[in-house]
């Protein structure tokens, strides 16, 4: 996938469906290598719509017009087959559900990131190879989860589960990142935190992070860029500095 060519994801004239209800209503944006961009608006507007389609993860969603590349791969014809599996392997994301395994060790759940790199089996059995293991150890220092690999996940806290997220989606190594509302139940410390170490680890990665957000405040910690969404139609696309909070704010009331 040569993503050089031209954006990560190129959307023009987008309409999205499900059963006969259109979800998204011409939706056009190109978002570039290595980019930070914030999907906002109410709920219902077509953020997690979009997130979900951008890898063909929401079966019930279907592209009934116009056109949507990801990563090169056409997403209005790779429905199902290898063109699919091959962008899911290219995509990391940190789920608003977290998709963790409680009963694992956070090493575990960091090392299932990089499963598509190695045999079934290996996976089945968890019986990583030691530069695998010391590649999660060093995505949870990253984290600041260093000293916890091997606690039960479900012991940790929020915060802490949403950073063993992040770093698995770290040690995954995909050129883009997909998060959706990353920051949801936690308080306003962890969620700073949070906010601010997946745009880090974006950056630092060159990875493009793409990233549905429900608390605007947080919008200069995590994006450079904000496509704002109401009733599935795009109605601002911003660059993010101070002041973008309180715009949105205005626009989306």
């Amino acid at each position: 996938m040569n993503s050089a060519l031209c954006g990560v994801i190129e959307a023009r004239g987008l309409q999205v469906s499900a059963g006969a209800k259109v979800l998204l209503h011409e939706v056009g944006l190109s978002i570039a290598a290595g980019e930070r961009v914030a999907l906002v608006g109410h709920n219902g507007a077509g953020k997690s719509t979009l997130l979900r389609t951008l890898t063909g993860f929401g079966a019930a969603y279907r592209v009934t017009r116009g056109s949507l590349r990801v990563l090169d791969t056409d997403l209005a014809q790779a429905r199902q087959g290898t063109a699919l599996r091959r962008l899911r392997s290219h995509v990391a994301q940190v789920h608003q559900g977290l998709h963790l395994m409680g009963r694992l060790s956070v090493l575990d759940n960091v090392l299932i990131g990089g499963a598509g790199r190695h045999h079934s089996v290996w996976t089945w059995l968890r019986r990583w190879p030691a530069a695998e293991q010391r590649a999660a150890q060093a995505a949870l220092v990253r984290v600041g989860l260093g000293d916890a690999a091997h606690r039960r996940t479900d012991t940790l806290s929020g915060g802490e589960r949403q950073k063993v997220a992040i770093a698995r989606a770290l040690h995954q190594g995909a050129p883009l990142l997909l998060a959706d509302e990353p920051t949801a139940s936690l308080d306003a410390d962890a969620a700073d935190a949070v906010a601010s170490l997946l745009a880090a680890v974006a950056a630092e990665r060159r990875a493009t992070l793409v990233c549905v957000v429900h608390d605007l405040d947080l919008l200069p910690r995590l994006a450079e860029r904000a496509i704002a969404l109401r009733r599935g139609v795009v109605v601002a696309d911003v660059a993010v500095d101070a002041h973008t909070p309180a715009q949105l704010r205005g626009l989306l009331k």
